[in-house]
C-alpha cells in the first residue's frame, strides 16, 4: 500500500475496500490509522497534493496556491471573514501553527447536559488525548524558545496582572524558520502527513489517493454504497478523470465547510446539515517597539494569555490573546492603513509585535452548496462584537505595558493607540464586515452531534442520523465550539468514533 497522485491514476479507478476515508488532515488521518490497525482494509481520499518537506518552498507566492483551499482566498459570502483550510495531504495540520488544546472538562459537561453527548465520557476524552499527544510528539514550548514577539504580549500581560503562558505544541526540532502557516521545510512540525499516515501505511492495509475530489455519495436502503469523484489537477482543480470507491463503511472527515456541502450535494442528512456553524473569529492587534522584535523568525505562535469563561452551563465564552506572525504577504493585506502608508509599515517590520484576538462564538452561521461550492453564510453577533473590542483593548493595554511605542487598531479610521487615553476611540470605532480584518482557522459545527434527526446530523456514534455505514468524524459534529485550537479535539474525536468500528 502506499501514496499514489492524479498521475497514476490518471484515466480514472474503481476500487473495492472495507472502508472509504474522505480527507486526510486531523480527522481522517486518525480515523484511517485506527481502523487500518483493527485490521480493515481503508482507501484515504485526499483531494490535494502531497507535498513532502523538498517541495516546501518558503515562497508564500508559490505554497498558499499549493496548500490552501482556494489558495487562501475561501472567505464568508461577504467577504468579511476569510476561511482558512489546507488542501493538502495532511489537510490544516500541514499549515496551521501547531497549537494543541484539549476539549475543556466544562465544555464536555457542556455538551452532555445541553446537547445529550454522554457517549464518550470525559475519561475516554482524556485516553484519547493521551493516545494522540503521543503520536503527535506534543510536549509543552520552554519559555527559552519564546520569541521576543510572544515574550513581550506574555510579559505585558503579567504585568498588568492577566494569566498567560506558553503553548503546548507539536513541533519537534524546531529550527525557528518562521515559515508553519507555508509548510514545514525541515519536518518539524509533526503533521497528520508525517505521523498518523505514515502509521496508517505502515499497517499495509492502506491506499492513499490524493488528488481525487469526492463529489457525491451514492445511498440506497439505509446504506451508503458508493462514493463518486474526479481526479483533479492540484494547481487549478482541472477534472482529469472520473473515480468511483464502493466499501462497506465510509467516514466523512472533510472538514465543518466541506463536510456538510458533500452531503447536501448527496441529499444526506435532513435539515439541520449545514446549520450552526461556529467560525471562531480572529482579529490582529498590532504593536511597534522601539527595538527589534522580528516576529517573523522563531516559533510563531507560542505564548497565550486570556479572558475566558467556561462553564458547564454556557459553554466557552471570553477571549483569547494569541502572539502571531505571517508572512510578508499576508501581513500588508490584512493591514488597514491607507495605501501610501503600508510601505512605510512594511519598513518597519523588524520593530513590529502582533497577536490575533480570538473569540470564542456561537453556532449561528450556515453552509450552503451554491453549484458545487460552499456558501458560508455568517455574521458577527453583537456579542462577539463588543468581546472582539474588550479583547483590542486588553491587547493594547498588554503592548503599551510592554514598552511598545504605539499600538495599531485593525479599524480604517483608528488613530495609533500611544497611551491608555487612547483606546477610548474603541466606544466608536465599529467592527464591519470587510473593514475589520477578520480570519477564522477553526471552523465549527454544520453537522452537529445529538440524539434528536430534528436537531442533530450524527448520531452519539458520529453515525448520519438514517445511514448505516456513513460516519462523520471532523470538526463539524462539535455542537459548540469545542476549544481555542481544534487539532487535538479533532484528532480525539476521530480515535473515539473510529473505535465504534472495532
Amino acid at each position: 500500500m502506499s501514496i499514489q497522485d492524479g498521475d497514476a491514476v490518471a484515466g480514472g479507478f474503481e476500487l473495492q475496500t472495507e472502508v472509504c476515508v474522505i480527507g486526510s488532515g486531523a480527522a481522517g488521518g486518525v480515523a484511517a490509522a485506527r481502523v487500518a490497525e483493527s485490521g480493515r482494509e481503508v482507501v484515504v481520499l485526499e483531494e490535494g497534493p502531497h507535498i513532502p518537506a523538498s517541495q516546501m518552498t518558503q515562497r508564500e507566492e508559490q505554497m498558499y496556491a499549493r496548500l490552501y483551499r482556494d489558495g487562501g482566498n475561501q472567505t464568508t459570502d461577504d467577504g468579511g471573514i476569510s476561511v482558512l483550510q489546507g488542501r493538502v495531504l495532511g489537510g490544516s495540520t500541514v499549515v496551521n501553527m501547531a497549537d494543541i488544546e484539549p476539549i475543556p472538562d466544562e465544555i464536555l459537561a457542556h455538551w452532555r447536559t445541553r446537547f445529550g453527548l454522554a457517549r464518550w465520557s470525559v475519561e475516554a476524552y482524556r485516553q484519547a488525548d493521551a493516545e494522540c499527544r503521543a503520536a503527535i510528539g506534543a510536549n509543552r514550548i520552554p519559555h527559552t524558545e519564546l520569541n521576543p514577539n510572544n515574550a513581550a504580549l506574555l510579559r505585558g500581560g503579567q504585568r498588568i496582572g492577566v494569566e498567560g503562558a506558553p503553548f503546548e505544541h507539536n513541533r519537534v526540532g524546531c529550527v525557528g524558520s518562521g515559515y508553519c502557516l507555508i509548510g514545514c521545510a525541515y519536518d518539524a512540525k509533526r503533521s497528520v502527513a508525517l505521523t498518523w499516515i505514515p502509521r496508517a501505511l505502515a499497517t499495509g492495509r492502506v491506499r492513499v489517493q490524493t488528488e481525487a475530489r469526492v463529489a457525491r455519495i451514492e445511498h440506497h436502503a439505509g446504506r451508503v454504497v458508493a462514493v463518486h469523484g474526479h481526479v483533479v489537477q492540484p494547481s487549478n482543480s482541472a477534472v482529469r478523470a472520473p473515480f468511483t470507491v464502493r466499501a462497506e463503511h465510509f467516514i466523512l472527515a472533510a472538514g465543518a465547510i466541506h463536510s456538510p456541502l458533500l452531503l447536501l450535494r448527496s441529499e444526506i442528512g435532513g435539515s439541520q446539515v449545514g446549520r450552526n456553524l461556529s467560525l471562531q473569529p480572529q482579529s490582529p492587534c498590532v504593536a511597534l517597539f522601539p527595538e527589534d522584535i522580528v516576529l517573523f523568525r522563531g516559533i510563531p505562535q507560542s505564548a497565550w494569555i486570556h479572558r475566558e469563561d467556561r462553564s458547564e452551563s454556557a459553554g466557552l465564552g471570553g477571549f483569547r490573546l494569541e502572539g502571531v506572525s505571517s508572512t510578508p504577504g499576508m501581513s500588508a493585506a490584512m493591514s488597514t492603513l491607507p495605501t501610501d502608508q503600508v510601505h512605510r509599515f512594511m519598513s518597519s517590520f523588524r520593530r513590529v509585535a502582533a497577536c490575533l484576538c480570538l473569540v470564542p462564538d456561537r453556532p449561528v452561521g450556515r453552509v450552503l452548496d451554491a453549484n458545487g461550492r460552499p456558501r458560508i453564510q455568517y455574521q458577527m453577533s453583537a456579542d462577539v462584537k463588543a468581546r472582539m473590542k474588550q479583547a483590542l483593548h486588553l491587547a493594547s493595554r498588554a503592548y503599551l505595558a510592554a514598552g511598545a511605542e504605539a499600538v495599531m487598531l485593525p479599524f480604517p479610521d483608528a488613530s495609533p493607540v500611544r497611551t491608555e487615553a487612547d483606546l477610548a476611540q474603541l466606544d466608536r470605532l465599529q467592527i464591519r464586515s470587510a473593514s475589520t480584518p477578520t480570519i477564522s482557522a477553526h471552523p465549527q459545527g454544520t453537522c452537529r452531534m445529538g440524539p434528536d434527526p430534528a436537531t442533530s446530523v450524527v448520531d452519539l456514534r458520529g453515525f448520519v442520523h438514517g445511514l448505516h455505514n456513513l460516519q462523520v468524524l471532523d470538526a463539524s459534529v462539535f455542537p459548540t465550539t469545542a476549544s481555542t485550537h481544534t487539532m487535538l479535539p479533532v484528532m480525539s474525536t476521530a480515535w473515539l468514533g473510529a473505535g465504534e468500528l472495532s
